[in-house]
C-alpha cells in the first residue's frame, strides 16, 4: 500500500472514532499499517469545563498500564513531563534516562514489550487541552531513524486527526466549520496531493511559486491545517478535493 492510500485510510476512518473501544480499534489499524508494537492516543486534561477529564486508549498491555499506573510512573515519566512543556514532536532517545527510578522503569517496560525507540507528539489546545499522541518499536536505532523518516511526518497528521475527533466526540471543543477553497486553492492542492512538486504545479497553473505559495498558505488557514501537507490530508477528507 503506497503512503499517501495508507494515510487516506487512516484519516477517513478517524471520524468513526465514538468512543474508546472505537479509538483503539483505529489505534490498532496504526500499528499496523506502520509496522509498530505500538500506538497510543492519551488526552491527560480534555480541557475547558472538562478539565482533568482523561481520554485515551493504547495497544500496550493491560498489565503495563495497570502497573505505570499502580506505580504511578507517569509523575516521573520522560515522556510525560517534556510533552507538558513542548509543541514539537520529539523522538524518546533525547531524554534523560539517568536514575534508577526510570532504569527501572524501562526494564520493566522492556518486559512488557513496550518497546525500546518511541516518538511522542505533544498536543496542546487553547481551552488547556493536554494530549499525547505516541507511537512505539522494538527495534534498532538504525532502522528506526529509518521508520522516522519515512513516517513522521504521517503520524503528526494522524495525531491531529485523532486529537480534533477526540475533542468533538466528548464535546471539548466544538468543531468550527472551514472556510470555503477558492477554485485556485482547489487546483492547486488537488495538484499537491497528485504528487506534484510546486514547481509543476506553478507551470501547470501557468503562475509563480510566490503566487502558488500564497494559494496554498491561504488553503492551509482556512482548513486549519498544520502545514500544506495537513491542508491536503484536511481537504480530501472533508472532500474539497479529489485525487
Amino acid at each position: 500500500m503506497s503512503p499517501q492510500h495508507r494515510l487516506q485510510e487512516i484519516v477517513e476512518a478517524s471520524p468513526q472514532v465514538t468512543d474508546q473501544n472505537e479509538l483503539n480499534r483505529l489505534l490498532r489499524h496504526v500499528r499496523r499499517a506502520y509496522d509498530l508494537d505500538n500506538a497510543i492516543y492519551y488526552a491527560l486534561s480534555l480541557g475547558g469545563d472538562l478539565a482533568g477529564q482523561e481520554f485515551g486508549a493504547m495497544t500496550y498491555p493491560m498489565a503495563w498500564h495497570e502497573r505505570y499506573e499502580d506505580v504511578r510512573y507517569r509523575d516521573m515519566d520522560p515522556v510525560v513531563l517534556n510533552s507538558a512543556s513542548t509543541f514539537v514532536p520529539f523522538d524518546w532517545r533525547t531524554l534523560d534516562w539517568t536514575g534508577r527510578s526510570l532504569r527501572r522503569m524501562l526494564s520493566e517496560a522492556e518486559e512488557f514489550r513496550v518497546g525500546n525507540q518511541g516518538y511522542s507528539i505533544p498536543l496542546h489546545g487553547p481551552l488547556g487541552q493536554f494530549a499525547m499522541f505516541s507511537v512505539s518499536k522494538q527495534c534498532s536505532e538504525e532502522e528506526w531513524g529509518v521508520l522516522l523518516g519515512e513516517t513522521a511526518q504521517e503520524l503528526l497528521l494522524i495525531a491531529h486527526h485523532v486529537h480534533r475527533q477526540v475533542l468533538t466526540v466528548t464535546g471539548a471543543e466544538a468543531v468550527r466549520p472551514s472556510k470555503p477553497l477558492s477554485p485556485r486553492e482547489r487546483e492547486a492542492l488537488t495538484l499537491i496531493a497528485a504528487g506534484r512538486s510546486r514547481g509543476q504545479v506553478a507551470d501547470k497553473l501557468n503562475i509563480s511559486e510566490s503566487t502558488l505559495r500564497v494559494y496554498l498558505d491561504s488553503a492551509r488557514h482556512k482548513l486549519g491545517g498544520l502545514n500544506t501537507f495537513h491542508a491536503v490530508a484536511i481537504a480530501m477528507k472533508t472532500r474539497n478535493i479529489h485525487v
